[in-house]
């Protein structure tokens, strides 16, 4: 699948799709499967490729020395936090991608609680070398305005610790709602913690085992009310999602209210159904929310709802620079985009449409840069995509989901 083409064959989308399960969720829970003493199940595990890795390495963390994780963020600083823990010596490698991604606030922190680690190459980046040890922990202060991920893979490893950890939040928090996640599914096994004006207490204590089945993926959820947003008429339901989760992407339903998709929630699934955008203007702060950025420009670019954003600084560390790579490709369709001092996005509306126009994107090798514009084929756009196939890296169905709801999709 190196390229692949998209066209819709209805506007009237129709479909009961079975999302993912939540990668985030099973992340959390495989690292705290391999820190528990007894041994417990997990249902429904993500069956992506971020996941698949992660599992494989802690499979494999005595039978291998190298680890290549590929473009797999969150599972290559969960996994810097397990090995400095963890008895042997390894090396933590990636993708090009993933050795452009900084990792040295983790690093320094680690270091400081007694970890042994060094660069291989430029320092704060990967590859690293990681000597297993006892780790102190005690009171951590780390910049939190980078990586959430850093700070969850503190907080996993905080129970194993003689000291436990006193983590002090500096800066900004971004992505909060991944930190609270990491907490309260720490807390469903057993562990206690405190979290009061960004400071994380957790002191030494053991993870109590307990079988575990995965709630789909909200995070997924956002390309299905992109989809619903520009449709003609639709009734899509999206199975496995809750209303009561831990899930910080769940607010999509809230922010697309807005942009024209009515949410109804039922016992474990939720109904969406195309309506009309109440704002023809909206400002979000996308600090919490990062992975609904590409599906959200997306879909106001398409409407033409004006919009102001903010909270993107760190969308240039992820899988691809998102902001530039969505104004990029964007501007394929002839939407226009401008930055406001010091880091606000701005759309005016402004746009020279191209009606049934052949568009060639290029994925950024990012997957939700892919599942962002694949929808863009229901404004009758002609829609080819390079290196597609990076979706498996937290939906690997997307395109059969998109088949089954009536689109065509083809290899090119």
């Amino acid at each position: 699948m190196n390229r692949i083409q998209i066209l819709i064959g209805t506007q009237h989308i129709q479909t009961s799709v079975r999302l993912p399960a939540s990668k985030s969720i099973s992340n959390r829970l495989l690292m705290i499967k391999a820190l528990c003493t007894d041994e417990f199940s997990i249902t429904n595990l993500s069956n992506s490729e971020d996941t698949l890795l992660l599992h494989d390495a802690l499979e494999n963390a005595s039978a291998h020395d190298i680890f290549q994780m590929d473009n797999a963020g969150t599972p290559f600083r969960f996994l810097t936090a397990f090995f400095a823990l963890t008895e042997g010596e390894r090396v933590l490698t990636g993708a090009t991608r993933m050795l452009e991604r900084p990792i040295g606030l983790l690093v320094d922190a680690l270091i400081g609680m007694g970890a042994r680690i060094t660069y291989l190459n430029q320092i704060g980046f990967p590859p690293i070398h990681i000597e297993g040890a006892s780790l102190e922990g005690g009171t951590v202060n780390i910049a939190a305005d980078i990586s959430s991920q850093f700070i969850s893979a503190l907080l996993l490893i905080a129970p194993k610790l003689n000291k436990g950890i006193e983590l002090h939040l500096q800066k900004s928090v971004a992505s909060q709602p991944y930190i609270k996640m990491t907490l309260e599914v720490m807390r469903n096994y057993g562990i206690t913690s405190s979290y009061e004006q960004n400071i994380i207490r957790i002191p030494p204590q053991k993870y109590v085992a307990k079988n575990s089945i995965v709630e789909s993926d909200w995070s997924a959820a956002a390309f299905w009310y992109e989809i619903v947003a520009l449709s003609s008429e639709a009734d899509v339901e999206l199975l496995g999602l809750q209303y009561d989760t831990s899930q910080g992407d769940a607010h999509v339903a809230e922010i697309f209210e807005k942009l024209g998709v009515e949410t109804t929630y039922q016992a474990n699934s939720i109904l969406l159904k195309k309506s009309k955008p109440t704002v023809d203007f909206i400002e979000i702060d996308f600090l919490h929310i990062p992975d609904m950025f590409p599906s959200i420009i997306a879909t106001c670019a398409a409407l033409q709802i004006k919009f102001r954003f903010t909270g993107i600084e760190n969308l240039s560390i992820k899988e691809s620079n998102r902001v530039e790579a969505m104004i990029s490709e964007l501007g394929k369709c002839g939407y226009q985009f401008h930055y406001e001092k010091p880091h606000a996005l701005l759309f005016h509306g402004e746009c020279q449409p191209q009606p049934n126009a052949s568009i060639q994107f290029d994925s950024h090798k990012d997957h939700r840069i892919v599942m962002a514009l694949a929808p863009l084929c229901l404004y009758d756009l002609d829609v080819t995509i390079s290196d597609a196939e990076c979706v498996k890296k937290s939906y690997p169905n997307f395109f059969a989901d998109l088949a089954q709801a009536g689109f065509f999709i083809s290899d090119k």
